[in-house]
């Protein structure tokens, strides 16, 4: 699944001066864009392309920085990427079980099936850091921005 196609887009306001703008509307006009908006998102994806390895990076699980005091203590738990990422109770409940904490950073869609609670949220999220959406039931999501990103 490429990360441009789901499906609910967030809107997003941008000041582009007065030439820009008219640069974008002779493209439209000249037919190679059917809008401005498209022109922007069509823009934006190539600049995001361009450094995809960059940002990959960034998400990656092996690249989830980590302190000399994380090393020390196994507790953790890193889940990172780029994309649409969840975790659902059983999963939740067997690292409970390992004595560790999920420590997640994420860019894109991430999700906590209707089944995991507040309580396990506690119990099993060290941090949380999501470029994005969080797919959540309410009181879980009022939980996930007690915690703080590390």
């Amino acid at each position: 699944m490429k990360m441009y196609d789901e499906p609910k887009m967030e809107k997003l306001t941008i000041n582009l001066p007065p030439v820009e703008i008219a640069r974008i509307d002779a493209l439209v006009e000249a037919g190679l864009y059917p809008s401005r908006t498209e022109f922007i998102r069509s823009s934006v994806r190539k600049g995001l392309d361009s450094y995809e390895k960059v940002i990959n990076r960034q998400f990656e699980n092996s690249n989830i920085e980590i302190s000399e005091d994380d090393r020390k203590n196994i507790h953790i738990k890193k889940v990172g990427g780029v994309g649409v990422l969840g975790i659902g109770k059983k999963e939740m409940e067997k690292t409970i079980k390992e004595g560790k904490k999920y420590r997640i950073r994420v860019a894109g869609l991430f999700y906590l099936n209707k089944d995991i609670t507040p309580e396990l949220i506690e119990k099993g999220v060290e941090s949380i850091k999501v470029y994005g959406t969080i797919k959540a039931p309410k009181d879980v999501k009022e939980t996930l921005k007690k915690l703080k990103a590390k």
